[in-house]
């Protein structure tokens, strides 16, 4: 009887069941609370990390498309010049954002209708809507922009992308960087309103 009592009392104690895991029903070693405390907080470490750096290389991967959707119109916007004689987007909707979603303005119509590029690239993360940018709250805005300027009594154009991800500069582009020597004009503001993180300006 005593037997029977010792098993009834360990088998039923709530305490003693709860705060102590070290073996599972075939009586080999199992895990102690303690223990397993301490893997799901690792776990819950690692998943961190590991979304951290998910979230990184997100950003990364879209700065790279900035910079070859960079190269892209360059290299889209000298053949019209080559060909035209002038700069493409120059009649009346400068410092205006160049996408996809703007098929309105002159940049779009002078690059997509005339064959220069089969999509207007556009700024992967694209937040601003298709107004003149000077109208807008840029610091914080994704956007590709255009701006025609005449000031120094040679006519040019600027593109300009507002924000970088995952650098404080414009990164594999800073070399090719004119903020710090742009000044703005052609009569709708200038690109730096905005404080973009790079400007390159065609000029000739």
């Amino acid at each position: 009887m005593s037997g029977f009592h010792a098993y009834a009392t360990e088998k039923h104690n709530p305490v003693k069941t709860l705060i102590s895991l070290d073996s599972n029903e075939s009586g080999e070693p199992g895990f102690t609370l303690i223990e397993l405390l301490v893997v799901i907080a690792i776990i819950s470490l690692l998943s961190s990390v590991i979304l951290a750096s998910l979230s990184g290389a997100r950003e990364s991967a879209r700065d790279t498309r900035r910079y070859q959707d960079f190269r892209q119109l360059r290299t889209a916007i000298n053949q019209y010049r080559n060909d035209k004689g002038g700069w493409p987007g120059m009649d009346s909707h400068s410092n205006w954002p160049v996408s996809k979603n703007c098929d309105t303005t002159d940049i779009y119509q002078d690059l997509i209708s005339g064959d220069y590029l089969q999509s207007m690239p556009t700024d992967p993360s694209e937040s601003v809507d298709c107004s003149n940018l000077t109208d807008q709250d840029g610091d914080s805005e994704f956007y590709y922009g255009w701006d025609d300027i005449d000031n120094t009594g040679t006519k040019k154009a600027c593109f300009g992308i507002n924000n970088f991800e995952s650098s404080n500069d414009a990164g594999e582009l800073e070399d090719l960087n004119e903020v710090s020597n742009y000044v703005g004009g052609g009569g709708n503001g200038s690109l730096q309103d905005a404080n973009v993180d790079f400007i390159y300006c065609f000029e000739g």
